[in-house]
């Protein structure tokens, strides 16, 4: 591709208006400037390269490769390519000269007008992402061609008059680019519950003493996130996140009891005759989490320290309890005089894609006076991508 810029600065650009103009008739022949034995440049194109030779007697070769001055490689995909085709400005100038002399009729003429028009076809069939002329302002033609551009503009009156400038394209990507807005869908975490008296110790006070006998495997968190959204502030360094979760605190016990509905205070009847296979009580709310966070590599999550700390008021949308003794299955729902509100503080901290986090309800997971003063506590894993 640069040998078809470098054919067409020096053979002053003539395809272009060949392309969009007829041909003019050639202007009578200027006055000489040199004197008669001065030395010529002269340029010599073959199929697969162009060999130029200087006034000076310098030789220079343009291929695929690049640009060889007498032998040596001056210019390859460098910025020295265009610091070369500056110092053969002066050469192209008396090209333009001897090409404005041609006449029309000639055969020489008539070979550089076919040259001209294979190198027009291979620009056509070029792809459209490495080649593409521009639109600029004045009387001035501008090339695009992989990382370099050509602008032809225009200096006399006469469309043969030319003064051609090549630049290297450079352009800054910022590899550390973070979205200010982002949003992730279906989100997931788990974890395990408990609760914790008002002295944030595992004792749960008469007449409840039953519902301190937890089981571990059972007793499970789990959040499901419809959306999270992250708003990014300070080039994401500082972030700031919310988003809608339903969330449900299992709880599973040992002990053969009831937690009994439709009363107007929590009540808990022991079984005597019943052993139970599986005793469950379950609650589940809408969330609307709301968290600060900050991030070490925001432009790469997969590989960044983050933590998190925010608010999440959610509304009690119902209580459940599950039994399960003799084959048979026995399933009740109702508020349980459980909070209507729920305001729960959440921590997040990880690395990467491995990432922890903490829950704790400020307010008691039961009705002031409607029963035992406990608050949910849940530890978990995020189980899922993103933030």
């Amino acid at each position: 591709m640069k040998r078809i810029l470098l054919i067409a600065a020096v053979l002053g650009i003539p395809m272009w208006m060949h392309a969009q103009v007829p041909t003019p008739p050639p202007p009578p022949p200027p006055a000489p400037v040199d004197a008669p034995n001065a030395p010529e440049a002269t340029v010599h194109i073959e199929e697969e390269s162009v060999t130029i030779t200087t006034a000076g007697g310098d030789v220079y070769i343009i291929d695929d490769y690049g640009v060889r001055r007498n032998g040596v490689m001056i210019a390859g995909d460098t910025e020295g390519l265009e610091e070369e085709i500056d110092e053969l400005q002066e050469e192209i100038d008396q090209l333009n000269m001897r090409t404005s002399n041609l006449d029309p009729n000639s055969e020489e003429y008539e070979e550089l007008m076919d040259e001209l028009d294979d190198l027009e076809e291979e620009l056509a069939d070029m792809n459209a992402d490495m080649f593409y002329p521009d639109t600029i302002p004045g009387d001035s033609t501008a090339l695009t061609v992989g990382n370099w551009r050509l602008i032809v503009k225009e200096t006399g009156e006469d469309a043969e008059s030319v003064d051609i400038d090549i630049d290297r394209i450079t352009e800054e990507v910022d590899d550390r680019y973070v979205d200010p807005f982002e949003t992730y869908w279906w989100l997931f975490d788990m974890g395990y519950n408990m609760y914790l008296n008002e002295n944030n110790e595992y004792d749960v006070p008469a007449p409840y003493e039953q519902l301190e006998e937890q089981q571990f495997w059972g007793s499970f968190d789990v959040n499901l996130h419809v959306f999270r959204s992250r708003v990014n502030i300070a080039k994401g360094y500082l972030n700031f996140n919310y988003g809608l979760s339903l969330e449900w605190h299992h709880f599973r016990y040992d002990d053969n009891f009831r937690i009994m509905p439709d009363t107007n205070m929590l009540v808990i009847v022991n079984e005597e005759t019943i052993d139970f296979e599986k005793n469950k009580f379950n609650t589940m709310h809408v969330a609307a989490p709301l968290l600060i966070g900050f991030e070490t590599k925001p432009w790469d999550t997969e590989n960044s320290f983050r933590m998190q700390f925010g608010y999440s008021p959610g509304f009690m949308l119902r209580g459940k309890t599950k039994y399960k003794y003799d084959g048979e299955k026995e399933i009740e729902k109702d508020d349980f005089n459980l909070s209507p509100i729920r305001h729960e503080v959440n921590y997040i901290i990880g690395y990467g894609d491995f990432n922890l986090y903490a829950s704790y309800d400020l307010n008691p997971m039961f009705e002031t006076n409607k029963g035992p003063e406990l608050h949910p506590f849940s530890v978990g894993i995020v189980l899922r991508k993103g933030f």
